[in-house]
């Protein structure tokens, strides 16, 4: 057996790996570390055999304590639910009138309702509630399917324009695209228009746009053109204008024709949220039943 070369200075024996020079010693493990290995190795042994650990042909070792991540997750989701059912229980109530009539709500659940609002309507109409171009102001007590707390749910949960079979339906029809109207006429309606808000305008066109609007905008605004509660027609004689109530932009209505859509939020939103929001419309709204 061959005699193994020995640090000079440690005595101990050289495994004969030498890297530009460096000698490796040949040094035992210590056994701490050794016991270290062991232990761990025991440990991990341990786990496998209570905790879920190696996939199986046709599924995965559960382990014998049953425990699954999984499971307490969807635990822990259902005590959420079940709490914030038993939180917002009044809500549950299909009586919005009567929820509506209670102070108290509002003292209680308006910053929690608040954060529904903002996560699923501001967008549209501003965390202020005002509306932007395209998209009705909620404060202003102008209300295009009247502001009764039950038309304010129901436009909630069915929409407008939207894809529910029980949606409302209303469209600005394009008198000048498709052609009902001459792009004169329409003119003439613009001018009519704007003397009903009684914004500048040319008087003569204005009356030649009275005709115009009779034969055919009266059927959904109105002779006097206030609009109505049964078709979503806007009040034409306010200051309230969804799409501008500029010349140009009156006249792009006319001509183009409008056709908004409120999402249907019915599936989307539990029953309560529902409620919640058609009531945080009502308290931060002005005159919201006119």
């Amino acid at each position: 057996m061959a005699v193994r070369e020995k640090d000079p200075v440690s005595g101990t024996e050289l495994t004969g790996h030498e890297w530009d020079g460096i000698k490796e010693m040949d040094t035992p493990v210590p056994w701490a570390s050794r016991w270290a290995l062991w232990a761990s190795i025991a440990v991990s042994v341990l786990f496998w055999l209570l905790y879920p650990s190696f996939p199986l042909v046709s599924g995965y070792a559960k382990g014998l304590l049953g425990y699954s991540t999984r499971a307490e997750v969807a635990a822990a989701v259902d005590l959420a639910e079940a709490e914030r059912a038993q939180a917002f229980a009044p809500f549950q109530s299909a009586d919005i009138a009567v929820l509506a009539a209670d102070p108290a709500l509002e003292a209680r659940y308006g910053q929690a309702i608040g954060k529904l609002y903002a996560d699923n309507c501001a967008a549209c109409h501003t965390a202020g509630l005002t509306g932007q171009a395209g998209f009705p102001d909620l404060t202003d007590g102008h209300w295009l399917w009247s502001g009764s707390p039950e038309e304010i749910e129901y436009s909630i949960r069915y929409g407008i324009n939207a894809a529910h079979d029980d949606t409302r339906s209303a469209q600005m029809l394009a008198f000048g695209a498709d052609g009902m109207l001459e792009k004169a006429e329409v003119k003439e309606a613009v001018d009519f228009v704007l003397s009903l808000s009684a914004r500048a305008h040319d008087a003569e066109l204005a009356e030649a746009g009275r005709v115009v609007f009779e034969d055919n905008c009266a059927a959904c605004h109105g002779d006097d053109g206030r609009g109505g509660y049964e078709n979503g027609a806007p009040d034409l004689g306010d200051d309230r204008w969804i799409y501008g109530g500029s010349r140009d932009d009156i006249y792009r209505s006319v001509y183009y024709g409008r056709m908004g859509v409120m999402p249907a939020w019915e599936g989307r939103l539990s029953d309560a949220q529902i409620r919640m929001l058609t009531l945080y419309v009502l308290w931060n709204g002005n005159d919201a039943a006119d």
